[in-house]
């Protein structure tokens, strides 16, 4: 009794490694300690000859096996090596690699799941039927008008034909040979082709058809035909012509005529009547200079013949048209007068009517310097020199690109409900923009991706700018920026912009808080197409947004 229980934890500890096999080697060494405080340790274990195998070894896994130490409960665990030749999931259908063809055997096994290794590998012998196809079917015998045609497949392995098939009859597969029957059925003439016909030694229809080149051989008629008629100035020519073709055979030439003149019925006038002298007119030949019939045109006192010096009698202005004539080299009489278009305004410096808040354009008024008129158009400032324009049209004082003028303080609007700053101008810098508050040294301004905006880079719509509260409690207050027309970002007012308001009109984009109040460059309180097309025209240099006007 007392040697049982001497090994009673040896014996509970192999059940806990049978009951928790897999369980970490750090719990087993835990029970082998307590059982060492319990029973003292062995200077030498005493294990049986054999091990017992808690899992045998597969061909993809490892096994493990213990035995214990008689006198002290020790369980000494092994792991069992893999063991290539122990498969234990093996596939039930049979695979074949090479498969059999007609001229060699081929191989079939199973295969092992887990490591893919064959298994019952069998020799299947070569199967006579398993073919190859060597390309499409080959045509053994053509079909003809009369019976059908076979066709097959060629192995490329042992060179015989399979899969046999025949080939519909050819209606016109004929067959002809030397020996076959050639009838003339078209006589050929002097310019016609003939034509001959050959019949199929199977069926008797027609199989081929050859032309017979014409004979070139012309029957002339006994008559003359005149092919063109002689003239006063040219030869004409007359010949016989075949009676079967029709070509000319024999042609002879026909002289000239010199008085056989042919008049047109329609006159024409030799000399032109002048305001001071008559004219005259004639029946001109069709095709000689000779002339018949002359007639007496009188006098056409409209008839003038103006100088191509023009003569001013009222100076054009840029108020009013001016005038001119010439005078008739025959007569001396003046011509109705000629109007002169007015000349291009003479402009002053411009005035400025109003200007945007970036100070890029300006609306302007240019005054005509002699007439007093007044031109009201949209100026672009730049940082070029005097010689920019806008377009190729550089004689147009209008188009000039003027240096740039100094960008003013926006008028902004604060929304401390929404946390929203917007009315900011385009192309307003970083630096600039923070010169709006007072609290400027604790100032962050950051982009739409969290990133910190340098001093020379443009505000943008979705910009976000942070300062600590007026209270002095620390609390950041963050407001987001909407820059007018800016509804991708940038800064700037482009045809892009116009392009994302006009889909937010049409349902397609989707613009919020900021966003929207940059869209709504009407401030009506929704997006529509008419924003769209106010943005694209500030974005062209056109028209301005209202709001951004400089006071």
């Amino acid at each position: 009794m007392k040697r049982f229980l001497r090994f009673l934890p040896a014996i509970l500890l192999l059940m806990t490694g049978i009951v928790l096999l897999g369980a970490s080697t750090e719990k087993t060494y835990s029970v082998q300690e307590k059982a060492l405080v319990d029973y003292g340790d062995c200077e030498t274990h005493d294990f049986p000859d054999d091990y017992i195998v808690i899992k045998k070894a597969t061909c993809s896994a490892t096994g493990l096996k213990y035995r214990t130490c008689s006198v002290c409960g020790y369980i000494e665990q092994v792991t069992i090596p893999k063991d290539p030749d122990n498969h234990t999931r093996i596939s039930s259908d049979w695979m074949y690699d090479p498969e059999p063809t007609c001229s060699s055997a081929g191989l079939k096994f199973h295969i092992c799941i887990d490591c893919n290794a064959q298994i019952d590998a069998q020799e299947v012998p070569a199967d006579p039927d398993a073919h190859v196809r060597d390309g499409d079917y080959v045509v053994l015998t053509q079909p003809t008008c009369v019976a059908e045609g076979e066709k097959a497949y060629h192995c490329k392995l042992c060179g015989e034909y399979f899969d046999h098939q025949e080939i519909p009859i050819a209606p016109d597969n004929h067959v002809t040979s030397e020996s076959s029957a050639w009838k003339v059925t078209v006589l050929p003439t002097c310019a016609v082709e003939g034509r001959m016909e050959c019949y199929c030694d199977l069926c008797g229809h027609v199989a081929l058809t050859k032309a017979i080149e014409p004979t070139g051989n012309h029957t002339p008629a006994d008559s003359w035909t005149v092919d063109s008629e002689p003239t006063c100035s040219s030869d004409g020519v007359r010949s016989h012509h075949c009676i079967v073709c029709g070509a000319p055979v024999d042609s002879e030439v026909l002289p000239a005529q010199p008085d056989l003149h042919t008049y047109s019925v329609a006159y024409t006038v030799d000399v032109a009547p002048t305001c001071i002298s008559e004219g005259s007119q004639s029946h001109h030949c069709i095709y000689c200079d000779a002339r018949t019939g002359e007639e007496i045109l009188p006098i056409d006192p409209k008839a003038h013949s103006y100088s191509d010096e023009w003569i001013v009698t009222k100076e054009a202005t840029c108020s009013e048209s001016g005038l001119m004539h010439q005078v008739c080299l025959l007569c001396g009489e003046d011509s109705v007068s000629t109007l002169i278009p007015k000349t291009e305004h003479t402009y002053g410096d411009y005035e400025i009517i109003k200007e945007s808040a970036d100070g890029l354009s300006a609306q302007v008024k240019y005054t005509c310097l002699v007439c007093g008129h007044e031109n009201i158009t949209v100026i672009v400032f730049g940082e070029g020199d005097n010689d920019d324009y806008i377009g190729d049209d550089k004689d147009n004082p209008l188009n000039k690109i003027h240096p740039l003028a100094p960008v003013s303080d926006s008028i902004l609007v604060v929304d401390s409900e929404q946390m929203i700053v917007s009315n900011i101008a385009r192309q307003v810098k970083a630096g600039d923009f923070v010169l709006n508050f007072v609290n400027r040294n604790d100032f962050a301004l950051y982009d739409t991706e969290g990133n910190f905006v340098a001093e020379e880079s443009f505000v943008g719509t979705g910009f976000r700018y942070s300062y600590d509260d007026p209270d002095g409690q620390g609390v950041p207050t963050d407001y987001a920026l909407s820059v007018t027309g800016d509804v991708d970002s940038d800064g700037k007012v482009t045809s892009a912009d116009a392009r994302l308001i006009l889909r937010a009109a049409a349902g397609l984009e989707k613009l919020e808080n900021a966003f929207f109040v940059a869209a709504d460059v009407d401030t009506d309180g929704r997006i529509s197409a008419q924003d769209a097309r106010k943005t694209l025209r500030v974005a062209a240099y056109l028209d301005y947004f209202d709001a951004t006007y400089k006071n």
